[in-house]
C-alpha cells in the first residue's frame, strides 16, 4: 500500500510520524525526570498530575489537528517544488520515446535536479550522434553494394564479351584469340585488385586487422618508399617531387600498410591526370606533436561539397564514374591512419573553391623519444 502513494502523501505521513514520535518521546523523558527529582514520591506525583490528564490529551488533539493542517501546508509547497522539476524530465522522456532526439531540457535552477537534467540532456545528445552515425552507417553500406555492382559488373560484362568472341570464332585468329585472353587476364587482375581492396577494407573497418606498428623516422620511411618507383610512375606519367622534409621525427607505423596508403594517393592522382604528365609535390611539417605530409599534385581540382566525402566508400568526385577504380582506395588509407592514431583529409590548393589540384594531408603523432609501439 505504501508503494503505491504519492511523493505528496509519502511527505504528509511522515511529518507525522515525527510528530508523534516527539510527543512520545517528550512524555517519557517528562516521566523520567520525575522520577529522578522526585524518587519515591514519584507515584503521588504521578497520581496528582492525573487530574490534568484530560487537559493534556484535549491540548494533544488540538496541537495534532493544528500539526497536520501544517504538515499538510508544507509537504503542498514542498511537493510542487519536487514535482515541477519532474514536469521538463517527464516531457524530454515523451520527445525521446516519440524520436524527438534533438529536444533539450530547459531547466534553469541552481538545485539537486539541475545536474539530472544535464545528465539526460548529454544522454539525448549521444543518442541523436548514434542515431545520426547509424544513419551514416546505413547509406555507406547502400553506397557500398551499389558500388561493388556497379564495379564488378563493368569487367564481367567485358570478360563475357571477350569469352563469348572465342566461343563462337570472332576471334578468328591466334593474334586476335591472344588479344582476347590478354583482356580477360587483364580485367580479371582488376576485379582481384577491387576485390583484395574489399576485404581490406572490411576488416579494417571491423577492427579484425591488427596494424603492426613500430616507432620510424617517417621521412625516411616514406623517400624509400617513392625514390624505389620514381622511374615506375615517371613512366606512367607522374612526376613525383620531395621539398625538404624534417629529419628524425618518429611515428608509431605499420609500414606494410603505410606503403599501401602512399600508393593509394599516387595511383590516385596518376587516375585523374588530365594532361600526359602529371606532377606530385610531398612536403612534410611539424607542429603541437604532430607530422603533416602534404601530398599536392596539379590534377582536376574538387568542389568544396565533395573535398570532406572523398574519403568515404566508393564516393567520386566525378558523377559519370567513368574512370577504372574500385573507389576504395582513400576509404583504405583513412581507415589505416586513424589506425595509427592519425587522420587524413583533402583540401585544396587555393582555398577550397574547385579549381586545379588536389591536396591530401596525414596527420601523424610524434612518437616519443623512447619506447614506442611494437
Amino acid at each position: 500500500m505504501i508503494e503505491s502513494m504519492t511523493i505528496k502523501r509519502r511527505l504528509f505521513f511522515s511529518n507525522l510520524r515525527m510528530i508523534f514520535i516527539g510527543l512520545v518521546a517528550l512524555s517519557l523523558i517528562g516521566r523520567v525526570v520525575v522520577f529522578i527529582v522526585y524518587g519515591q514520591g514519584f507515584m503521588e506525583r504521578l497520581a496528582a498530575l492525573d487530574t490534568r490528564l484530560a487537559s493534556f490529551l484535549l491540548f494533544l488533539a488540538l496541537f495534532t489537528i493544528a500539526a497536520s493542517l501544517l504538515s499538510n501546508f508544507f509537504t503542498h509547497r514542498m511537493t510542487k517544488r519536487i514535482v515541477k522539476p519532474l514536469e521538463p524530465l517527464g516531457e524530454g522522456v515523451r520527445q525521446i520515446q516519440a524520436g524527438n532526439l534533438a529536444h533539450r531540457i530547459d531547466y534553469t535552477g541552481d538545485d539537486e535536479f539541475l545536474p539530472i537534467c544535464q545528465a539526460f540532456d548529454e544522454m539525448a545528445a549521444r543518442l541523436e550522434a548514434s542515431n545520426a552515425q547509424q544513419k551514416k552507417d546505413e547509406a555507406s553500406r547502400r553506397e557500398l553494394i551499389a558500388g561493388i555492382s556497379h564495379d564488378l559488373r563493368t569487367p564481367l560484362t567485358s570478360i563475357s564479351g571477350c569469352v563469348e568472341g572465342l566461343d563462337t570464332g570472332i576471334a578468328s585468329t591466334p593474334a586476335m584469340q591472344e588479344r582476347y585472353l590478354g583482356f580477360i587476364k587483364n580485367e580479371t587482375a582488376h576485379m582481384k585488385h577491387m576485390i583484395d581492396q574489399l576485404f581490406l577494407f572490411s576488416k579494417l573497418d571491423m577492427d579484425e586487422f591488427p596494424l603492426n606498428l613500430h616507432r620510424v623516422d617517417v621521412s625516411a620511411m616514406l623517400c624509400e618508399m617513392i625514390e624505389d618507383s620514381l622511374a615506375m610512375y615517371e613512366s606512367r606519367g607522374l612526376s613525383v617531387h620531395f621539398a625538404e622534409m624534417p629529419q628524425a621525427v618518429f611515428v608509431n607505423a605499420d609500414v606494410s600498410l603505410f606503403r599501401n596508403v602512399v600508393v593509394n594517393i599516387l595511383e590516385n592522382s596518376i587516375k585523374y591526370k588530365t594532361s600526359d604528365q602529371g606532377r606530385m609535390d610531398i612536403s612534410a611539417y611539424c607542429t603541437a606533436g604532430n607530422i603533416f605530409l602534404r601530398f599536392a599534385d596539379d590534377g582536376p581540382g574538387v568542389d568544396a561539397q565533395s573535398l570532406p566525402k572523398i574519403m568515404d566508400v566508393f564516393y567520386r568526385a566525378d558523377p559519370s564514374r567513368n574512370k577504372k577504380g574500385s573507389g576504395l582506395g582513400l576509404a583504405i588509407s583513412a581507415k589505416i591512419i586513424q589506425g595509427m592514431g592519425g587522420d587524413i583529409h583533402a583540401e585544396s590548393p587555393n582555398g577550397g573553391d574547385g579549381g586545379h589540384g588536389l591536396v591530401i594531408v596525414i596527420r601523424l603523432p610524434i612518437a616519443p623519444e623512447q619506447g614506442g609501439a611494437n
